[in-house]
């Protein structure tokens, strides 16, 4: 019974963002990456979560914006105002790619290679 509620959810989901605007995505994408970019630079919790919601307050202030060119022009300012402001150095997670334990165990878990752990003959 579930299976069938579920197949209908996935696919009411996938009309649903084939039904976007362009623009919709872009402002998505947008407020994402000024949000990660806010966490490079803020280091305090609570001081993020209020720097966050300054910010989507000025993304809400435009949500009832619908002309094509006024929505083109404010995505392209906020998109230079990110570009203007983004972070030299980004955090990075550790494991992602360029992080400092990226691939420190480059077998994914399966242990050391047999190779190495063999018992030599002389011990046995």
């Amino acid at each position: 019974a579930y299976g069938h509620y579920y197949t209908r959810f996935l696919f009411g989901a996938v009309k649903m963002a084939t039904k976007l605007p362009a623009h919709t995505i872009r402002v998505k994408k947008l407020y994402r990456h000024a949000l990660k970019n806010l966490f490079n630079w803020v280091v305090h919790r609570e001081i993020f979560i209020a720097k966050g919601n300054e910010m989507r307050a000025e993304f809400e202030k435009n949500r009832h914006v619908t002309d094509a060119r006024t929505i083109q022009r404010l995505v392209a300012a906020a998109e230079a105002k990110l570009a203007d402001n983004i972070h030299p150095e980004p955090y990075i997670i550790n494991t992602d790619f360029g992080g400092s334990k990226y691939m420190r165990y480059p077998r994914n878990g399966l242990g050391s290679p047999p190779e190495i752990v063999r018992i030599p003959d002389w011990i046995r």
